[in-house]
């Protein structure tokens, strides 16, 4: 392992002892060693990594899979029944936003106490007082005691303080849903920036997020980690477990019969090959994908012109509820846009065991995107938009360029967009 790390665990683990009723409690303490009185449960275990000083890092999993415990251990508000834990620097922890606050104290009083619980002196906060101030943005409610903050205004106070006290790693745990929409803004560029010069700990159920922001991903599931590596690929089999209903990583694929793969050929469509990553319980497969824009195929999208995603779908079982969509991606994992038949309110019919069906999504105009290689992510589930089971999904099916008609000044545009320009007259 290198010296130059900021954190490091090995075999690290939580355990807490469960009741069934309160009077177990006292049974235990009376009998201590000599009878179990309790279930073991370990919400962490065998945790082994390193963090080095200026990663960003996300940690991703389900609910109760450990994350929050993992953190609270590497800021050190609980101690670890098993392993070894070696920090390096100072945290700002972004957990329970305002934990330490006293009600009666008034904001100003609040953010002196939390800085010197951080170890901050005096006078260091004293010369940040007036930018923490102005980053929270509560006015004259700096002065009153913050049992009379709303809920926005607290966690807005809290932010503020815990991301101005300098430090040498930020560990934040989905508090960035804060605020109103520009105060959610100013945390994420503030956040951003930091990325650039410290280590960051980042934990949320917003892949996105941890695809555009981290340059590593961990996913911790039953207490272990399951993965460690590239976030994109990391954030993909992790999406292949939440959606697989038995929790298999590998779903046996079913091999399509018949010759009908050539005539996709003639029509621009593109066989799915098993480079392609997938995963789906196969009751319905996507057999090929096409995009097709100013008549070429699968190669160029053109901003301002028509364009049209296709799939070519084969069902091996009735399907009674399909849903059909995709996403386009850039290359650094963000999803950038994308739909689905259940979103347009388009009910599709149920598919017929053995039958083969092309599903299109037309677009008048392909939004102005900014220059560059963007990938076409397609796949058919059955159900419904918030309760559903994935038949067939396929990262990044298609790779293809996208061609503005002018430079967008962010992510994308509207392709045509006029201006008006009026001057009064004297």
């Amino acid at each position: 392992m290198s010296l130059d790390f900021a954190v490091r665990t090995h075999n690290l683990g939580k355990c807490y002892q469960i009741y069934d009723q309160p009077l177990d409690r006292l049974k235990q303490s009376l009998w201590r060693a000599r009878r179990r009185f309790y279930r073991e449960f370990w919400a962490l275990r065998d945790c082994s990594f390193e963090i080095k000083k200026g990663e960003t890092v996300g940690i991703i999993g389900s609910n109760g899979s450990g994350k929050s415990t993992l953190l609270q251990i590497i800021c050190g508000t609980l101690n670890p029944t098993e392993g070894e834990l070696a920090v390096s620097g100072r945290i700002a922890a972004l957990l329970e936003l305002g934990a330490g606050f006293n009600p009666e104290f008034t904001g100003r009083e609040n953010v002196y106490m939390s800085a010197a619980i951080m170890g901050i002196s005096r006078s260091e906060i004293e010369s940040q007082y007036d930018e923490i101030a102005a980053f929270a943005g509560i006015g004259g409610f700096m002065e009153q005691p913050v049992k009379m903050y709303s809920n926005g205004m607290y966690v807005r106070l809290a932010f503020a303080v815990a991301i101005h006290v300098s430090p040498d790693i930020l560990v934040v745990d989905e508090a960035l849903a804060v605020g109103d929409a520009r105060f959610q803004q100013k945390c994420m560029a503030r956040i951003r920036a930091f990325c650039q010069a410290g280590t960051v700990i980042f934990v949320s159920h917003d892949t996105a997020a941890v695809t555009e922001l981290c340059s590593r991903a961990i996913w911790i599931e039953s207490g272990k980690i399951v993965m460690d590596g590239l976030p994109k690929l990391v954030v993909e089999k992790y999406l292949q477990f939440m959606y697989e209903e038995n929790g298999s990583f590998a779903a046996p694929v079913l091999k399509c019969e018949g010759a009908s793969r050539r005539d996709f050929n003639t029509g621009g469509f593109t066989p799915v090959g098993d480079h392609i990553r997938q995963f789906g319980d196969r009751r319905v497969t996507i057999e090929a994908v096409r995009l097709v824009s100013r008549g070429g195929g699968n190669g160029v999208a053109y901003s301002g012109q028509a364009c049209e995603i296709g799939m070519a779908l084969h069902a091996h079982q009735d399907i009674a509820n399909p849903i059909v969509g995709f996403i386009v991606r850039d290359r650094l994992g963000r999803e950038i846009l994308g739909d689905n038949t259940q979103l347009i309110k388009k009910e599709l019919q149920s598919l017929l065991s053995g039958r083969r069906y092309v599903i299109t999504f037309e677009m008048d105009a392909w939004p102005n995107l900014a220059e560059g290689e963007y990938t076409l992510t397609v796949a058919v589930a059955d159900g419904t938009q918030s309760d559903h089971m994935q038949c067939h999904y396929l990262h990044d099916a298609v790779i293809f360029k996208s061609v503005p008609v002018r430079m967008p000044a962010g992510i994308f545009s509207v392709p045509n967009t006029k201006v008006g320009f009026f001057q009064e007259d004297n």
